[in-house]
């Protein structure tokens, strides 16, 4: 499978016109199941540390009857995109979601 690589910039750029600059907005679909989620029901859920997952994992990890308990941490890597971090790390995040 082949992958995008995308420079931070180049991501939020891509975020920017779909959903606007609040990334509590910014909408992710979970490859695993699909269910679409934001920042800002990770923040209403009360997860911690909010920032660091909600691109990265489904919500279903700690709201009960929402997607599934999928995470792009583990073994099998289904994901499509990378973002280039500050330090240069290759980070897995799920696509933007339509919905």
């Amino acid at each position: 499978m082949s992958r995008k690589t995308l420079t931070l910039q180049e991501w939020r750029s891509e975020a920017e016109p779909k959903f606007g600059k609040d990334v509590k907005k910014w909408k992710f679909k979970c490859p695993s199941c699909g269910e679409s989620q934001t920042l800002q029901e990770f923040i209403d859920a009360k997860i911690e540390e909010p920032t660091k997952k909600f691109y990265y994992s489904c919500i279903g990890r700690w709201v009960e009857k929402r997607g599934c308990k999928w995470t792009l941490g583990g073994l099998l890597q289904i994901h499509e995109t990378e973002v280039i971090s500050e330090e240069g790390d290759k980070i897995p995040v799920f696509e933007f979601s339509e919905v």
